[in-house]
C-alpha cells in the first residue's frame, strides 16, 4: 500500500474531529474488538505513560519525550490532533513514523477494520499501539484524545498517569462544569498506580482527590513535589530554577510562556517518580533533553522579522496563557489572525487578548465544524475590535502581513486546523 492510499483509507473513516457537530456518545466496544482482532497490542506496551487534561497535555507529552530521549532512552509518542501531517500522531524517538511504516500498518489493520469498523481517531490509536508493541520503545507516551474514561487511549495499561490543568472545553460533550470535566478526566486513574496531578483550581483539585480516593490510585501533587524560583522570560524561551525529587537545577527551555513552567514541573515530577526504579533517568540528562524540545503550534516562532507566532489556543485557559506570552515575551501590541471551530467559548478565549490587539483578522479553518467568519467577527465586535474578514487562512495571513506593515508582530491562533494550514504555508511538504 502506498502512503496516499493509506491516507485515502483513513479519510474514508468517520472522523469526529471534522464533523460539523461534535461527537456526544462514546463507547469502547468497537476499538476493543478491533484491538482483540489485532492481538491486543495495547497489552504488550512497555512502561506506558497516559496523559489527560484540558490545557498542557500535548506540551507535557513533548516535554516527557524530549527528556527521556535526553537520557538515551527510546520513546514512542502518540498525540492528537496533528498539526501539519497525520504522521505526527505516531512518533518513534522524536520523529514521525516513516511513510512506509505508516502505510504498512494501515495495510495490516485494513482487513480487520473491514470486519470491525472504527473511527479515524480509533484507527490511529490502534496503529500507535501496534507500532509501539512491535518496536518496543523504553517508554510509550500516550496523549488522551477527549475526556478520559471512554477515550480509546484508555484501553492502554499505564504504569503512571498524568492529569494536566483542567478547565472548560468540549463542554457539550464532557459537561459544563469543571467538576464534571475533572470526573471524566479521572477515568485514566488506576488502582494502586501513581497519577501525577498538575496545579489545579480548587474545584478541580478536590474532585480529582475524591476520584483518586474512590479508585484507590496514588495522587502525586505537583504543587507538593516541586518548588520554582527565579523565572526569566526571554525573546526565545524561558528559564527557571526548580527543585523536584530529581534534584535542584536551572532549566532552560526554547519555548515561550509561563504556563510551560507548570507543564515542565509536571514532567519533572513524573520523571522523578520514574527515576526511583530506572537509574537511566538523571537530572543532567533530563536538562539536556529539555533544552532541545520542540512543540508544534504551542507558541511556536515561525518567523523573526516581523515576528510571527503560531499557537493552537482555543479555550479560555489557553487564551489567558497566550495573553501572558504576549505580555512577557513580545511586550507590544500585535496583529491577531484568528479562526475557530463552532461550539468553542470564543468570547471567553479572546477576551484576555483584547488589550494586546492593535488589529485583527478573522477567518475559517478548512473544517466542516468551522465557525462562520461573520459570527466570529460579531464576537470580536462585542469586545470592541472590528476585525477584517476572510474565509481563507492564506488570504488572512496576507491581510495580517499588510496590517503589520512589516513591523507589528503577528499572532496566529484559534484552532489546530488554523495552525496546520498556517504551518503548511510556512513549511510546505511536512
Amino acid at each position: 500500500m502506498r502512503f496516499q492510499e493509506a491516507l485515502a483509507f483513513l479519510d474514508s473513516l468517520v472522523n469526529y474531529e471534522r464533523q460539523a457537530r461534535p461527537r456526544t456518545r462514546f463507547k469502547l466496544n468497537r476499538i476493543r474488538r478491533l484491538l482483540r482482532l489485532a492481538g491486543n497490542p495495547e497489552e504488550r506496551l512497555q512502561r506506558t505513560i497516559l496523559v489527560a487534561g484540558t490545557k498542557g497535555k500535548g506540551s507535557v507529552c513533548y516535554l516527557l519525550d524530549a527528556a527521556l530521549r535526553g537520557c538515551g532512552l527510546r520513546t514512542g509518542l502518540f498525540i492528537s490532533p496533528h498539526v501539519a501531517s497525520v504522521r505526527e500522531r505516531i512518533q518513534l524517538s522524536g520523529r514521525p513514523v516513516s511513510k512506509q511504516l505508516f502505510s504498512r500498518t494501515v495495510a495490516r489493520l485494513l482487513p480487520l477494520v473491514r470486519r470491525q469498523p472504527v473511527s479515524y481517531f480509533e484507527l490511529t490509536c490502534a496503529m500507535a499501539f501496534d507500532i509501539f508493541a512491535r518496536y518496543r520503545p523504553d517508554y510509550s507516551i500516550v496523549e488522551v484524545g477527549l475526556g478520559g474514561s471512554l477515550d480509546a487511549t484508555n484501553l492502554a495499561n499505564p504504569m503512571i498517569s498524568v492529569i494536566t490543568r483542567i478547565g472548560l472545553d468540549h463542554v457539550q460533550v464532557l459537561g459544563g462544569t469543571v467538576r464534571k470535566i475533572a470526573r471524566e478526566k479521572a477515568g485514566i486513574m488506576r488502582p494502586a498506580r501513581p497519577v501525577v496531578i498538575a496545579p489545579q483550581t480548587s474545584q478541580a483539585a478536590s474532585e480529582l482527590a475524591r476520584q483518586a480516593q474512590r479508585v484507590k490510585a496514588e495522587p502525586v501533587w505537583v504543587t507538593e513535589k516541586s518548588r520554582v524560583w527565579a523565572e526569566e522570560f526571554l525573546a526565545e524561551g524561558i528559564a527557571f530554577s526548580c527543585f523536584t525529587d530529581l534534584g535542584a537545577a536551572r532549566i532552560e527551555l526554547p519555548i515561550l510562556g509561563r504556563h510551560q513552567i507548570d507543564n515542565c514541573l509536571t514532567a519533572l515530577v513524573l520523571l522523578g517518580r520514574l527515576a526511583q526504579t530506572d537509574s537511566r533517568i538523571n537530572l543532567e540528562a533530563v536538562r539536556n533533553g529539555l533544552s532541545k524540545v520542540v512543540i508544534p503550534a504551542r507558541c511556536q516562532i515561525l518567523q523573526r522579522q516581523p515576528l510571527i507566532l503560531l499557537d493552537a489556543c482555543h479555550n479560555p485557559d489557553s487564551g489567558e496563557a497566550l495573553a501572558l506570552v504576549i505580555r512577557d515575551h513580545i511586550r507590544q501590541k500585535v496583529v491577531l489572525l484568528y479562526g475557530s471551530l463552532s461550539g468553542k467559548l470564543v468570547f471567553q478565549t479572546i477576551r484576555p487578548l483584547i488589550p494586546w490587539l492593535e488589529k485583527a483578522v478573522v477567518t475559517e479553518p478548512d473544517s466542516p465544524r468551522a465557525m462562520p467568519v461573520q459570527k466570529l467577527a460579531r464576537t470580536f465586535s462585542r469586545l470592541g475590535i472590528r476585525p477584517r474578514q476572510t474565509a481563507n487562512v492564506a488570504e488572512a495571513l496576507a491581510i495580517a502581513r499588510e496590517l503589520s506593515h512589516n513591523s507589528l508582530p503577528i499572532v496566529i491562533a484559534g484552532s489546530f486546523y488554523v495552525a496546520g494550514e498556517a504551518l503548511n504555508i510556512f513549511r510546505p511538504g511536512l
